[in-house]
């Protein structure tokens, strides 16, 4: 455990915690406190997903937004965007969102955020929605647990030997972060590499069933909006936007709005950057989000949002299914003390 999670039990054994939630309730605060959640469910059977994308159990779930609602007012993202020209929010303001599109956003997450009265926001992929492939994350997991070799050779993007024996997180850590890090990958040349090297070809037809199974459709993610429930752009393809070229970074922006926008017959104009890299101070990429018509953007940068900061780097706190009770409370209520999730790619 990071020495800020035990200072967290620390403090929260000692009171502080406690402490610290009537104080902010007394002056009023104004930060705004932005969760991010990908999944609410058990833990991942085999269903060819990575596991690691699942950030609380339903029932913490719902114990985490009990506590909310007795501590914090949820907000709707609407509100967040209107608060930007000046209208207020209310004191201890959180919003809730989650990133991806999984299926259980809408049979899991979408009855525990109504049951306890809070609006979400749920940002959308929108290559993955319209063709029914895999997120290259999930692909990545379901080939290293098919592996018919204990170690194979990766040749591109860069050479690497891939060591599956004993467990594939340490291999699947790699692959990722090479993926999320390198300058102008061809994923589908990636792939087909990756696949070839470890003797486990995904078909067509056991792609779909995988997607259908975990992915939500066009129409389920308009079923979470005519529930209440904001839609915004997490690109097309989630790239990592640092990685992008110009032209890359307009289709990505500009596409996944529009077809979002086609879809769902209604405004958007916010967006979570992909694995949450915040964007600040790289010119070029905020430039080609304001000229995508972004009004407001997330990355999972942790920290709280004041009035009048940055609308392109609002930050979020990155949940994660090893938070119990008592970490959940010291992270919102003690927010400097939350891990550091701000990643920069060179």
């Amino acid at each position: 455990m990071s020495l800020r999670l035990r200072a967290i039990r620390f403090l929260e054994g000692a009171g502080v915690v406690d402490a610290a939630l009537r104080a902010r309730a007394r002056v009023r605060t104004p930060w705004l406190t932005v969760l991010c959640y990908h999944r609410t469910a058990e833990r991942v059977a085999a269903d060819g997903v990575d596991d690691e994308v699942v950030d609380a159990t339903p029932s913490q779930f719902d114990e985490q937004l009990s506590f909310l609602g007795r501590h914090f007012r949820f907000v709707s993202l609407d509100e967040v965007v209107a608060s930007r020209s000046g209208a207020p929010l209310p004191p201890n303001p959180v919003l809730i969102t989650f990133d991806d599109g999984y299926k259980d956003c809408l049979t899991t997450s979408l009855p525990v955020l109504l049951r306890h009265g809070a609006p979400a926001a749920f940002f959308i992929p929108t290559t993955f929605v319209d063709e029914r492939r895999m997120f290259w994350w999930d692909r990545i997991a379901w080939i290293l647990g098919r592996a018919r070799t204990e170690r194979f050779e990766l040749r591109y993007p860069t050479t690497a030997t891939i060591d599956v024996k004993g467990g594939c997180a340490e291999a699947h850590l790699f692959l990722t972060e090479l993926l999320k890090t390198t300058q102008g990958v061809d994923f589908d040349r990636f792939f087909e590499g990756l696949e070839a090297a470890a003797g486990a070809s995904l078909s067509s037809g056991e792609e779909r069933r995988l997607v259908d199974k975990a992915l939500m459709t066009w129409s389920e993610i308009r079923t979470l909006a005519d529930a209440g429930m904001a839609i915004g752009s997490h690109t097309r393809s989630h790239r990592v936007l640092q990685t992008l070229g110009e032209g890359e970074l307009a289709d990505e922006l500009t596409g996944s709005r529009r077809e979002l926008e086609q879809h769902l017959e209604r405004r958007v104009d916010t967006i979570a950057y992909p694995v949450g890299y915040s964007i600040k101070g790289r010119v070029a990429i905020e430039r080609a989000v304001r000229d995508a018509g972004y009004a407001l953007g997330f990355s999972c940068r942790a920290g709280v949002s004041l009035p009048g900061g940055d609308a392109l780097d609002v930050p979020r706190f990155l949940m994660d299914r090893t938070y119990d009770a008592q970490l959940f409370a010291g992270i919102t209520a003690l927010p400097a003390l939350a891990p550091r999730t701000l990643i920069d790619v060179a």
